[in-house]
């Protein structure tokens, strides 16, 4: 596309179609598309910190600043049970459904607190010993391995550190962050999914 084409394209977004474009999906972008983001940023009166999200998205970051950014997150309160006396963690939810000739599977991400995390990944293991079997042939494979990653994963919900599904969210979700990391209520909504 050439930068009239893309200039029309942000015009037509509503506001908030085009803040999520350029906080999710701004790495790559060729460097004359920045001023056209930058004059639509302030030709909408958005805030002007939105645009660090694409410069954030377009760098190459050190595990310790991967970290900063997960120590914003680890500080709110559960987005589960609204808990504030421990620092959050991430895990990932692996689900299997199966029926008769196909399974279904998911994985999530989850942030909230180690007592929250556990009852997810209990929860998930549960609903896939008892739904997972049925498919052929792949509910008879995947629900064994399914149930493993969960158990395994839950041995991470009460590190101390940000752990590897916290930091993985993070640095997908970095451009979000960074647009939102002086505003509490937005960051506790990046992390409710």
């Amino acid at each position: 596309m050439d930068l009239e084409d893309i200039a029309k394209h942000y015009e037509k977004m509503s506001d908030s179609q085009f803040i999520n474009l350029i906080t999710t999906r701004g790495s790559g972008l060729r460097p004359e598309v920045y001023d056209l983001i930058n004059n639509e940023i302030n030709k909408r009166n958005l805030n002007p910190k939105l645009f660090d999200s694409i410069e954030v998205q377009n760098k190459e970051f050190s595990i310790e600043e991967i970290e900063n950014y997960a120590e914003l997150l680890r500080n709110l309160p559960c987005p589960e049970c609204g808990s504030i006396d421990q620092k959050l963690n991430g895990t990932i939810i692996y689900k299997v459904k199966s029926f008769i000739l196909f399974s279904i599977n998911n994985t999530d991400y989850v942030i909230a607190c180690s007592q929250c995390l556990n009852k997810k990944n209990n929860k998930a293991m549960l609903s896939t010993s008892l739904l997972g079997w049925w498919g052929f042939p792949w509910g008879f494979f995947k629900t064994p391995l399914y149930i493993y990653r969960n158990y395994k994963i839950k041995k991470e919900n009460k590190w101390n550190v940000p752990n590897n599904a916290l930091l993985s969210f993070t640095f997908e979700n970095i451009g979000k962050i960074e647009a939102y990391k002086d505003n509490k209520q937005k960051l506790i909504n990046i992390i409710k999914l």
